[in-house]
Order: structure tokens, then sequence, then C-alpha cells
């Protein structure tokens, strides 16, 4: 009687952990069902392989490695990365911040991106290039690209590259010396540099979609880069139906 009474414990004890470790994908499908938007987390978030669903106002950690899908589409063969919007807008900004990648030595590349806005079928409605992007340099900080597109319409986008950028490169101009005070109360001086980054076909991207009405498309360091340009020499172009890849 006392075997029995113990297995009956142990069994409700297990209903009990089961109901609770239930309780929160149920709590999270009920805020989806009664239309309660997700809040944004602070700071940036990294996304896992795979398409990104991703919320509005939320800074994402993109890496585009050898591990990501690769296809053909319309400027080219590249590897990307397919993003969903929670929600989509009417209007949007897509900011974006390219971290320099460590090639060996003290060479470093980056990444130039290019979207491409699909629609509801998953073609290809529009090619926007992030143009331009802009260097900044920051003590303690990674060396990283800037910039800042306005879109319409947008649900779904593929992040790309093209074939014709690499091999070519990012080139500033000029920066001015830079003489301030750090948040941390550390003072730091820089001298005037001339920045060279290949383009690469892999790298590591920011992404930051926000509603037009929201923010405003003006990064931070357009100052440093008013004679900033690109090497025009590439590989031909390519073109090719991009359905396949959006379906991934």
């Amino acid at each position: 009687m006392c075997a029995r009474t113990s297995r009956l414990l142990v069994l409700f004890a297990g209903l009990c952990l089961t109901a609770a470790a239930t309780a929160g994908p149920l709590g999270w499908a009920r805020e989806k069902i009664t239309g309660k938007p997700e809040a944004p987390k602070t700071g940036v978030v990294t996304a896992r392989p795979g398409a990104v669903t991703m919320l509005a106002n939320q800074p994402t950690r993109l890496p585009i490695d050898y591990g990501a899908p690769e296809a053909e589409l319309p400027k080219g063969r590249s590897y990307f990365r397919r993003i969903e919007l929670s929600q989509p807008l009417d209007e949007a900004l897509i900011e974006v911040r390219v971290i320099a990648q460590d090639a060996g030595g003290k060479q470093r590349t980056v990444f130039k991106p290019l979207f491409y806005l699909l629609d509801d079928e998953g073609g290809v409605r529009e090619t926007v290039d992030v143009d331009p992007l802009n260097i900044d340099i920051r003590p303690f900080q990674p060396t990283a690209l800037v910039g800042c597109v306005k879109v319409g319409r947008l649900s779904r986008f593929l992040v790309a590259t093209t074939e014709k950028a690499i091999g070519g490169h990012f080139e500033s101009g000029s920066r001015s010396p830079v003489k301030a005070a750090s948040k941390g109360g550390f003072y730091y001086s820089t001298e005037a540099v001339k920045v060279k980054l290949p383009y690469a076909a892999t790298g590591e991207l920011v992404l930051t979609v926000s509603p037009i009405t929201s923010r405003r498309c003006e990064p931070a360091t357009a100052a440093d880069a008013k004679d900033a340009k690109s090497d025009k020499s590439a590989k031909p172009e390519k073109t090719a139906d991009a359905k396949q890849a959006a379906a991934r």
C-alpha cells in the first residue's frame, strides 16, 4: 500500500512539473492570439541560423558566413540571409552597421550589403543598395561601416552582396583628427587616417528596421565620409531568378 501511494505521489509531481513547463509557451501563444506585440529587448540580439524574424526597433546581429544559404540572385551569386518582419511596415528605415572582420595579420574585410525586397509571392520586388557607407572608427570599438536606407512597404527581404563588389574595396576620405573623452571618462585622441577595407563574400552586420516616423535616416558618422568611394573594378554581373532563394 505504501509503495502504491509513493508511485501516485511521484506521478502527481510529474504532472505538476509538466504543467509548469508548458506554462511559458502557452502564455506566449496566448499573447500572440490576443495581439499583444512583443517588445524589443535592450541592446543587440544575435540572430540564429536560418530565416530571421525581426522586431521593429530591435538591433539584430546578423552573421553571413559560409554556413548561410547561397544562391544565384539578380545581381550575382551570393551568401544571403532572409529577414521576416514580425509586423509589416508601410514605410521603413533599414539601418546597417557592417562590422570589419579580421582577415589575418593586420588586414580587415567588410561585407557590402544589398537588400532584395520581396513581394507576397517571394519574388524580388526591388533591389536596394546601401549608399553611401560611412566609416565609423572609435577607440575600444571595432571598426565599422554604417549606412541607412528608406524603403516603402516592407515585410520580408534578403540581405546579400554582389559578385561585382567582391574583390573591390571601401576607401574612406581622410578622416580629421579626433580628441575627446569617452563615456567611461578616458581621454583619447586619433590621428588623421585614410582607411581601405576589401569587400568579402562573408561578414557580419547589425541591422535595425524601424517605422519611418520613429527615426531619421542620418548615420552618426556621415561627416566622416564626404569623400568615401568604392573601387569599381569587378567581375561581370550575372542575373538570375531569386524566387528559389527567397523561399528558403
